[in-house]
């Protein structure tokens, strides 16, 4: 089985739609309708989407998602098989997650300072792809990713417990890519120094 990694652009967002309508949660998960826009997705957007008539609640997640991919906005890579979306690791500059920010999470910043930080805050594989390397092959094609784009680190944000349903990924898959395991107040950060400074 050939994987392939392409990072998430305009051409493929029908792809991803289609990948979280279909494919993503189909062992029925409680996740489904995430469209892995947590990231972004904020209490006003919360708010608004409570007061949408109630037939329309359930699409404001898949709508937000595509018009952060059109935007330029939700960025990842995205593992294709036989020509199918399989896998999706949400990767993007760590400043621009408002949860991991220096203000809202210091914790998290312990150790650097200024640098540039790709930080890796969701997989989903879909479950009949589980245990296949999609996820292993969606974190290789990252650090090589953060290396060719002037990044000084990668961070994950895995579960010490790993279970298939954990989006944040399993540490050993981390530790055997020579990520340093640091723990911080309610949970753990892999990191990995990929650039010169």
């Amino acid at each position: 089985m050939e994987i392939k990694v392409r990072e998430l652009c305009k051409d493929i967002a029908d792809d991803y739609i289609r990948f979280f309508d279909d494919r993503a949660f189909s062992d029925g998960s409680a996740e489904k309708g995430c469209y892995c826009v947590w990231h972004h997705w904020t209490s006003e957007h919360e708010r608004a989407r409570s007061l949408m008539p109630a037939a329309e609640r359930p699409n404001r997640k898949r709508d937000f998602a595509r018009e952060l991919i059109l935007g330029g906005t939700l960025h990842g890579f995205c593992a294709f098989c036989d020509g199918q979306m399989a896998g999706f690791c949400n990767a993007d500059l760590k400043d621009n997650y408002f949860r991991l920010s220096r203000a809202d999470n210091p914790e998290s910043w312990r150790g650097i300072s200024g640098e540039r930080v790709l930080a890796i805050v969701c997989y989903i594989v879909a479950p009949d792809m589980r245990r296949k390397g999609i996820a292993k092959a969606l974190l290789d094609y990252a650090v090589r990713h953060a290396q060719n784009h002037g990044y000084d680190f990668v961070e994950g944000y895995p579960s010490q417990e790993f279970s298939p349903r954990d989006c944040g990924g399993s540490a050993g898959m981390y530790i055997d890519r020579g990520f340093e395991i640091i723990g911080v107040e309610g949970g753990i950060i892999a990191r990995k120094k990929v650039g010169k400074s």
